[in-house]
């Protein structure tokens, strides 16, 4: 697997893993103190509210005692204990100056509750029980007589859990808790590893793509029905490998068409001079003419490979200037007027009065001459070349429309291919080897516009060119 070719590197896999899992144990560790703190805090406050429900309780057993002495006499510490430890129920009036009846002991309170709370008189006056100091304000329930408050019952609250029923209370709770954190991150692993080898399966796919076409194997397609980012990846990827497919076809195509090209000329010069040598022609003023053609025809070629790969690599020199591109245009079609009537083909100028224009006048002229060259050469006699200029949308669009043959959609958008001939024999007819409309669209892109090719209402091809006017 190409994941994992170097063995001493994480995988990709086992990071998000690691990750899902490093997220889920953060949220369960801040969820256990979380739950901790909270379940102490409430189980505290819950103490709390059961002594304030106590000394409510006992508040009104110390008012029915002041009601029936008529003061704090009867009342100290050891009366007010044994009100907080026993059951809350009435007991009869004690005997004068002795300690009143135990009565029925219930579950005593925890130590705390008990030392921890005293009896204030009306007046603020401490009257039974020792005070405590704590951060905390106390828990206080009113001794009430006759609508008067007569004194105050106070208590402590609690700082912490302190019983023993009450930690083990709270070491259970947090047992249990931790069992159902470690079942959760058990879960979470098993869940995040399958998640992972889901997300992971296109990437996987994807690193195997990548790498047959590392290999040459362009024709490795990912198709996959999905609508995410990894889906629009895929089909990138795959637009690529198509387009790494075509790119090895075409230079297959053009190393066999230069092959073809640079072999016709040279084998019909090796065969005239083979005669000459032989005696079978003879060396005259004809046959210097018809080999001097062939090396014209050759040196054409050359030329024109020279000027395509100086394009294509952006080594051709462009002298930007301004210039009148309807003048340049004018002057170009008039020098072709002879090789029009020799090509049986009638050009129709259409052109406004002035098109100002920044650009390459000589390159704007070679671009010119290859559009008319193209049109002369594959228009069947008797024909029309329409040639127009416009101004759109601050854009110079000049338009060459021939008269028959003509070409279909999906043949002009290759028009502009090295080497592409619609028709290989009316090519060879032509003297050309496909290089010019290549040039042509090599020197439309410097001027930063664009050119096309589509069928032609008179039934052969339209080629327009647009470029900016600066």
């Amino acid at each position: 697997m190409i994941i994992g070719r170097n063995a001493h590197i994480m995988s990709l896999a086992s990071k998000l893993i690691l990750a899902f899992v490093g997220v889920t144990l953060v949220v369960l560790s801040a969820t256990l103190l979380l739950a901790r703190w909270s379940f102490e805090r409430g189980f505290l406050e819950y103490v709390d509210a059961v002594q304030q429900s106590r000394l409510e309780q006992v508040a009104q057993e110390l008012a029915e005692r002041f009601q029936q002495d008529g003061g704090w006499q009867q009342v100290d510490s050891v009366v007010l204990a044994r009100l907080l430890r026993g059951p809350v129920t009435e007991l009869p009036p004690p005997p004068r100056g002795d300690h009143p009846p135990l009565g029925h002991a219930g579950p005593p309170p925890h130590q705390h509750q008990v030392q921890g709370t005293w009896l204030i008189d009306h007046q603020g006056q401490l009257v039974a029980g020792q005070p405590t100091d704590s951060l905390k304000a106390p828990i206080t329930a009113g001794v009430w007589v006759q609508d008067q408050e007569v004194g105050r019952l106070n208590s402590a609250p609690r700082q912490a859990l302190e019983s023993p029923q009450e930690t083990a209370f709270s070491r259970q709770q947090f047992s249990t808790s931790v069992l159902i954190a470690l079942f959760s991150l058990g879960l979470a692993l098993l869940v995040s590893t399958q998640l992972t080898r889901r997300l992971l399966a296109p990437v996987r796919r994807m690193a195997s793509g990548v790498h047959a076409m590392t290999q040459g194997e362009f024709q490795y397609r990912l198709a996959e029905p999905r609508r995410d980012e990894l889906g629009a990846l895929m089909a990138d990827l795959d637009h690529l490998a198509e387009t790494l497919e075509q790119g090895r076809s075409a230079r297959q195509r053009w190393l066999a068409s230069i092959s073809h090209e640079l072999r016709t000329p040279t084998t019909i010069l090796t065969g005239e001079l083979e005669a000459i040598r032989d005696g079978i022609r003879p060396l005259d003023l004809e046959q210097i003419d018809s080999m001097a053609a062939e090396v014209a025809r050759l040196r054409r070629l050359i030329d024109d490979l020279y000027q395509l790969s100086l394009s294509d690599v952006g080594g051709l020199r462009y002298q930007f200037a301004p210039l009148d591109l309807a003048e340049l245009v004018k002057q170009r079609i008039a020098s072709f007027d002879e090789a029009a009537k020799q090509a049986g083909v009638a050009i129709a100028l259409t052109l406004p009065e002035s098109v100002p224009l920044h650009g390459d006048a000589t390159r704007l002229q070679q671009l010119v001459d290859n559009l008319i060259s193209n049109s002369l050469a594959y228009t069947d006699p008797p024909g029309r070349l329409q040639v127009s200029l416009s101004v759109r949308s601050k854009q110079a669009v000049l338009v060459f429309a021939d008269s028959s043959p003509g070409a279909t959609e999906d043949e002009c958008q290759q028009l502009f291919e090295p080497l592409y001939r619609l028709e290989p024999s009316r090519s060879r007819r032509a003297g050309g080897a496909g290089l010019g409309l290549a040039i042509c669209h090599n020197i439309v892109v410097a001027h930063r516009g664009w050119i096309r090719a589509e069928p032609a209402s008179l039934g052969g091809l339209a080629i327009s060119v647009s470029l900016p006017i600066r």
